[in-house]
């Protein structure tokens, strides 16, 4: 199972469709993913990143905005 953490500016709020995105290809390519939504800038700071949103898949840091196609999601989550 891949743990999935998303990372959001707390002013920004929860952006469902990188939620929806990500479920999609794990439901399409069966693979198991727990998704949590982070917006507490405490919380988001433990990981060094300011760029949000971004993502933090089995600890490791992805800029959303940079690869955010589903080609590139789903290499990340199959490594």
């Amino acid at each position: 199972m891949k743990d999935i953490k998303i990372l959001h500016q707390s002013c920004c709020g929860v952006n469902p469709r990188i939620r929806k995105q990500l479920e999609r290809l794990a439901s399409e390519n069966n693979m198991e993913v727990m998704i949590t939504d982070v917006t507490d800038m405490m919380e988001t700071m433990q990981f060094g990143t300011t760029d949000f949103p971004s993502l933090v898949i089995d600890g490791k840091i992805i800029n959303y905005r940079q690869r955010n196609s589903d080609a590139e999601l789903l290499d990340i989550l199959k490594a």
